[in-house]
């Protein structure tokens, strides 16, 4: 590889970083300059990681030390896709209009189904499924109502 290809392969990897860092700085300043930090605790602390991992990554991309492959094979790819579908109709329309709660219940019911090995016309099953979904949420509704007081979405629903 030449001189030229390996400043460009840097270069390259630098770019989503730098996005990356740029995002976590913004969000930082949006959490830490509010008159009541205490609803921002949960964006202050993910800003906090993701520019320590950011400036991390970064340095490991400008000394070239990151190992680049050939990118995603298609029948990975394929295997990811309804995930991605999801957390698409997760983010763009579950979570805004039936509320944070009810569209997270649905999306993680709805990938857990996706990639479940087990039967689909079993009931039991299906009584797995629902069990650890409530559970789920359950878990969620703690850390993020209760330990991190997060205003979460407010939809249809909750």
């Amino acid at each position: 590889m030449s001189q030229q290809e390996q400043v460009a392969g840097r270069f390259q990897q630098s770019l989503p970083v730098l996005a990356t860092l740029a995002l976590g700085l913004w969000i930082a300043y949006e959490s830490f300059t509010v008159e009541d930090p205490q609803p921002y605790l949960f964006p202050q602390l993910i800003s906090i990681a993701m520019i320590g991992l950011s400036i991390a990554a970064l340095f490991r991309a400008v000394r070239g030390k990151n190992r680049t492959g050939v990118g995603i094979p298609l029948d990975l790819l394929l295997r990811i896709a309804p995930g991605i579908a999801v957390m698409l109709a997760y983010v763009l329309v579950l979570a805004p209009q039936l509320g944070f709660y009810t569209g997270s219940a649905i999306g993680f019911l709805t990938l857990y189904s996706l990639y479940d090995p087990n039967p689909h016309l079993s009931v039991r099953t299906w009584i797995t499924r629902i069990t650890i979904t409530a559970g789920f949420m359950l878990v969620i509704y703690l850390v993020f109502a209760l330990a991190l007081q997060v205003q979460t979405p407010r939809g249809l629903f909750l």
